[in-house]
């Protein structure tokens, strides 16, 4: 990306920012008043470029565009709530090429009956996929770089039907538990399939199934809080167990401490673990540091 692209995209991210900082949020009042909103959207840069530097140092540049919303609406018989959570970044290093830093596209659905103040039966949809296409990378007897595609856009993509009951004492903590039975959708890769790669060695790709449903129980643990004006933190669990057997559980453990320094610009710190059963028997690990523009839409 040219020097010029680079600093017109920061004054116009910036102009935006700063509208939106004044205003308490970009579309502050435009909600109903029985609904609420917490919607945060954030761009993050970072380029280094070296030429004849004798000092040490590599060419790189990264880039992370995220948007997280949780927008709920209350009337006496049932509350609405839907979260949605947009991650897309990538990194590019000289000598190395580009890799994803991040890949997500996330929509949960809730509708909560409010039988009592605090137990509620619910009902939810959930889907999840990725925007960009995954790569696994080798390299051959010769030393060359090996680049296999993996995964792309609702390849593998997760479609859950959720219902149960769920115990909600304030707006900070929520317990659900309940009946999901959660759909995978993979048309390439085989996660749908787990014979995929018997049925490929077998030559019988044809009868690949590109659709799999498990029933089974989930659970999801909410908490967030505000330590703050300018410090909050918020955990979610979520866990699956199809009736298989208890081996079979998937898990996704996420923490997120946002700490706002300055006006625009916020420091989050999170740490994210995950298990697949599907995709690995070994858990999965995410930490991350992040730094940049950020600002509020609601």
């Amino acid at each position: 990306m040219k020097l010029k692209s680079l600093i017109l995209f920061g004054l116009a991210a910036l102009t935006s920012a700063t509208t939106a900082h004044a205003e308490g949020g970009m579309f502050e009042g435009a909600l109903p008043e029985n609904w609420t909103a917490d919607v945060v959207a954030a761009v993050r840069y970072n380029f280094y470029n070296y030429n004849n530097w004798q000092q040490d140092g590599t060419s790189n540049y990264n880039w992370l565009i995220t948007y997280d919303a949780d927008v709920q609406g209350k009337w006496k018989v049932a509350n609405w709530r839907n979260l949605i959570d947009i991650d897309l970044g990538q990194t590019w290093t000289k000598g190395l090429g580009k890799r994803k830093s991040a890949d997500r596209l996330f929509w949960e659905s809730m509708l909560d009956f409010n039988m009592t103040e605090v137990l509620k039966p619910y009902i939810g949809n959930r889907f999840e996929t990725q925007i960009m296409a995954g790569y696994a990378y080798s390299e051959d007897e010769n030393g060359d770089e090996v680049k296999k595609a993996v995964s792309s856009f609702m390849d593998p993509a997760y479609e859950t039907q959720v219902a149960g009951l769920a115990y909600i004492p304030n707006d900070n903590f929520s317990q659900r538990l309940g009946f999901a039975n959660r759909m995978t959708i993979s048309k390439g890769y085989g996660y749908a399939d787990v014979h995929y790669d018997e049925k490929v060695a077998a030559g019988r790709k044809d009868q690949i199934k590109e659709f799999r449903d498990e029933p089974g129980l989930e659970s999801i643990t909410e908490f967030k809080y505000n330590l703050s004006d300018i410090v909050t933190f918020k955990t979610r669990l979520w866990a699956f167990c199809n009736f298989e057997g208890v081996e079979q559980i998937d898990g996704l453990w996420e923490n997120l401490l946002s700490i706002m320094i300055a006006p625009l610009i916020e420091v989050q710190v999170g740490y994210d673990m995950a298990y697949d059963y599907d995709r690995d028997e070994d858990a999965q690990y995410k930490t991350m540091v992040l730094f940049g523009l950020t600002w509020r839409w609601f």
